[in-house]
């Protein structure tokens, strides 16, 4: 049982918050305006609904029935047939319309102004006055010129086609386009678009579009080469000599090269023993494995530290800028000086023109010349060069003066494919040799099998591949 003393009593009551009458602050706390904030609202209710309900006259409240029930119309009889209640403004709408009579202060609330109200009024009228003078900013030309060129690209362009929907016309008669025919015999006789096509189609020899380029020769060689009097099989002694003396040419830079290949690739083809290529490979792998002692650390180089960059002070941003406009200046005079110098050396400038157009039309005269050459030469059509075949040639002692005990060189199969490559018909080619690799046979030998009776362990799965 616990006993309150004083002490804790008036503790328990809350004490009551002091207020200063006196300050405006307290204003609210203490002053009760309810009965204003009544008045206040009712005025404006009042003014939202036009005026107040004394001044409102009597027929907005009430309405005088003078008719009678003669006047008044009969009532319908009830219909399966009811008509469809006018569907009115929907609610949603209808609480958006306002429905106070209190003219908005504001007259110019959320308008937006027109482009002519923007601005400086003052420079407006500035630039009116020069408009009227015929004064028209550079940027305003330029989008006046933009605009007009639009306008022409507009009126001549061309209007996409409609999709034809009435055919007013016979489709196969002379109406239509005629057809393009490939053969020209063909295309002069007498028929009809029709027939030559029936024509051409069962002939098999109908012509599309080609490119152009499909008639141009890409090479000046003829189909067929005459051979080298030396081949014959009764040459005279310089023709012989002479081939003999072209072949030995060719053997002997083919032999000249190879010696120049083994020269630079002799080092890395030279053979080694086995015996000393497995110490080599045993050397290089245990290398680093031998040294027992550790390699010293190295010493980390000292980084010299790099101070930040200062900002230029304004003095020197002045002067630099000054000394920039100063260089710019010296160019343009320098340019000007220049142009007026150019005017004491006009008979050198044409004699510079002179010589620039005579060299011009040099280069023009080689490269048409290289043109012509490249012409007789064999084009890079794909990854593989072009090769030339080996002369065919008989030794002095294979010539028997007549065609049935004569030696045949070459074969007319190839002579024809090389001929082919050199007029650029067909791109060079390398001849690819097909390997086939047959799979091992393997089978169980008596030796390794068990009887069907007994299994001892896997031994009968062991299989020996045979090769």
């Amino acid at each position: 049982m616990t006993f309150l003393t004083e002490k804790h009593t008036h503790r328990a009551i809350k004490k009551q918050k002091r207020i200063v009458k006196h300050k405006k602050k307290a204003w609210r706390v203490t002053s009760n305006v309810e009965d204003v904030e009544r008045f206040l609202e009712s005025k404006r209710l009042d003014e939202r609904l036009g005026a107040p309900l004394e001044e409102r006259p009597s027929d907005s409240f009430f309405v005088v029935d003078t008719k009678t029930e003669a006047d008044k119309p009969l009532k319908r009889e009830l219909t399966k047939k009811r008509k469809i209640k006018e569907i009115g403004p929907l609610r949603c709408y209808a609480i958006l319309t306002p429905n106070s009579a209190v003219i908005d202060p504001l007259k110019k609330r959320n308008r937006v102004r027109l482009p002519e109200e923007r601005g400086d009024p003052l420079l407006r009228k500035v630039m009116e006055e020069r408009r009227a003078k015929g004064k028209i900013p550079t940027r305003f030309l330029q989008s006046m010129k933009h605009h007009q060129e639009n306008v022409e690209a507009l009126a001549k362009k061309k209007k996409p086609e409609r999709l034809r929907t009435t055919f007013d016309f016979d489709l196969w008669g002379d109406a239509g386009d005629s057809l393009m025919i490939g053969d020209k015999k063909v295309s002069a006789l007498d028929l009809s678009d029709q027939l030559k096509t029936y024509t051409m189609e069962k002939m098999g020899n109908r012509i599309y579009s080609r490119p152009p380029t499909m008639f141009f020769k890409t090479t000046g060689l003829k189909p067929v080469e005459y051979p080298h009097p030396g081949t014959s099989y009764n040459p005279t002694f310089q023709d012989h000599q002479a081939l003999l003396k072209e072949a030995y040419n060719l053997e002997t830079k083919e032999m000249k090269e190879e010696v120049r290949t083994r020269r630079r690739l002799g080092p890395m083809l030279k053979k080694i023993p086995v015996q000393r290529k497995e110490e080599q490979w045993w050397s290089e792998m245990t290398q680093g494995l031998a040294d027992e002692e550790e390699p010293a650390k190295e010493e980390e180089e000292e980084v010299p530290c790099i101070r930040p960059t200062k900002p230029k002070t304004r003095k020197q941003k002045i002067r630099a800028k000054a000394l920039k406009w100063q260089d710019m200046r010296r160019k343009k005079l320098k340019e000007a000086k220049k142009r007026l110098l150019e005017f004491d050396r006009l008979r050198s400038i044409r004699r510079e023109i002179r010589k620039s157009e005579e060299l011009t039309a040099k280069r023009i005269e080689i490269r048409k010349k290289e043109k012509e050459a490249k012409m007789f030469k064999p084009a890079m059509l794909g990854r593989h060069k072009y090769e030339p075949p080996p002369i065919e040639v008989n030794l002095s002692e294979e010539i028997t003066g007549t065609l049935r005990g004569l030696k045949t060189e070459g074969h007319v199969l190839i002579d024809r494919f090389k001929s082919m490559q050199r007029r650029n018909i067909i791109e060079p080619r390398v001849r690819q040799t097909v390997v086939f690799k047959y799979k091992h046979k393997v089978f169980t030998k008596r030796s390794h099998s068990e009887p069907k009776g007994l299994k001892v362990g896997n031994r009968n799965k062991d299989k020996t591949p045979v090769q």
